[in-house]
């Protein structure tokens, strides 16, 4: 290799490896393995400082310069030396970029990680020594064994700095994914489904209603039903059935829970973007519509207005066959403004052009009601096998008489389940 190249190699190095020792002394909290890393790097560029003024003052001819060549060659000791210091400044930084003002760089590295890179230095340190003493036979030797090392372990490096990549880009995803929807409908899904009792629901389930919803194209199915009637378990055990259902790629669920104390999350946007984010956390190979809004916006501090994020969404939904939304409480999602209208809207669009099923429930609104009329309906009340199921779920709760008495907790069910007459929310409190 022309001595030039070599000098060129030893150069991008060198600049590379300034920057990892910038990033390395402003690392914090870091382990004693982060001293070692930098002072193992500044011998080494020292090394490197004096093989350059070598290269450049030896004549092209002599054997010596000949056998310098080897070292910068692809995948030989100063390229395989150059990727160990792009996997460091990788993992450290974000992405080899450097971070935010504010934000701290961290030591994120294990100590087989570290073993490895020092390895690769003292490595290089090695061949670099045996080079400074002009021996272009010894050298030879040593960068034909160094060779035969990276040739075994090269895939192993490689999958390293790829997973490393990897790790980096899934963690960039989702900060775009937390910057387009803050929302955690999932949890709030959590949080419902754990406090149902086993069991209960299964009428709807097994609602001929549902089962169309489930299998015809662009179907739509309204539950409606009185304050306290259990239309958001109902929702959630539609969401629970989907989401262990649905195992195809193809197939996605989204879910809304509207509430009227979360106002400031409920415009038409912000659901949307909600619906979006679940989509893409799905299939993270989606993410690209996201981005281009993030690009768009994140640094201008503004926000994707309803029709950019309806225009990211249908980008999105174009990768899959079918799609179920459930949107639930839509009563509570305020329309001074026009917001529920809109957002109602843009589902319809979505259902236009693709397999999209919406499912929402609401109380009895003559407004929301009308929207719905040529879609399936189901009315939700508590049925009296689900609270009998109840009541028998929460006998723990009651006086160690009727514990022990079969007879009696079969009179406290009758009564609870007259009490209730179609309603669920107070189950808890009339059982205490």
């Amino acid at each position: 290799m022309d001595p030039l190249s070599v000098t060129a190699s030893i150069i991008a190095v060198l600049q590379l490896s300034g920057k990892v020792l910038e990033y390395l002394n402003d690392v914090k909290d870091a382990s004693k393995d982060r001293t070692q890393c930098a002072l193992e790097l500044l011998n080494l560029c020292s090394l490197l400082y004096k093989l350059r003024d070598h290269v450049e003052t030896g004549a092209r001819s002599q054997p010596w310069c000949t056998a310098v060549g080897a070292l910068a060659v692809r995948d030989g000791p100063l390229d395989q030396f150059k990727q160990a210091l792009e996997a460091l400044q990788t993992k450290i930084t974000d992405g080899g970029r450097l971070k935010k003002v504010g934000e701290a760089l961290v030591w994120k590295f294990k100590k087989g990680e570290i073993a490895g890179i020092l390895d690769r230095i003292e490595r290089l340190k090695s061949l670099i020594e045996i080079v400074l003493q002009i021996d272009h036979f010894k050298l030879s030797q040593a960068i034909k064994d160094d060779t035969h090392f990276v040739r075994t372990h090269v895939p192993d490096i490689q999958s390293g700095v790829d997973e490393i990549r990897q790790d980096q880009d899934v963690a960039k995803h989702r900060r775009i994914l937390e910057w387009i929807s803050p929302t955690d409908y999932p949890a709030q899904q959590s949080d419902i489904i754990k406090r149902r009792q086993e069991g209960t629901g299964q009428w709807f389930l097994d609602a001929p209603q549902v089962a169309t919803w489930l299998s015809e194209h662009q179907a739509t199915l309204f539950c409606p039903g009185i304050p306290g009637a259990g239309k958001t378990i109902v929702a959630a055990i539609a969401i629970d059935h989907l989401l262990k259902s649905v195992q195809s790629s193809s197939h996605a669920v989204a879910y809304v829970y509207c509430n009227y104390k979360a106002r400031e999350e409920q415009d038409t946007a912000r659901m949307l973007a909600a619906i979006l984010k679940q989509l893409v956390q799905a299939r993270l190979s989606l993410v690209d519509p996201v981005e281009r809004l993030h690009k768009q916006h994140a640094d201008r501090g503004t926000r994707p207005s309803p029709d950019e994020v309806f225009s990211a969404l249908r980008d999105v939904l174009a990768h899959y066959s079918t799609v179920y939304i459930i949107v639930d409480a839509l009563d509570e999602c305020l329309d001074s403004d026009g917001t529920r209208r809109q957002f109602l809207a843009k589902l319809r669009n979505l259902q236009a052009g693709r397999d999209v099923r919406l499912m929402a429930t609401s109380r009895f609104i003559p407004e929301i009601v009308d929207w719905f009329n040529k879609g399936l309906k189901l009315e939700v009340q508590a049925s009296k096998e689900d609270v009998k199921r109840f009541v028998a779920g929460q006998i723990y709760r009651l006086p160690k008489c009727i514990q022990r008495d079969p007879a009696l907790q079969e009179v406290v069910q009758e009564k609870i389940v007259e009490a209730v007459d179609g309603m669920c929310v107070c189950l808890s409190q009339l059982v205490i």
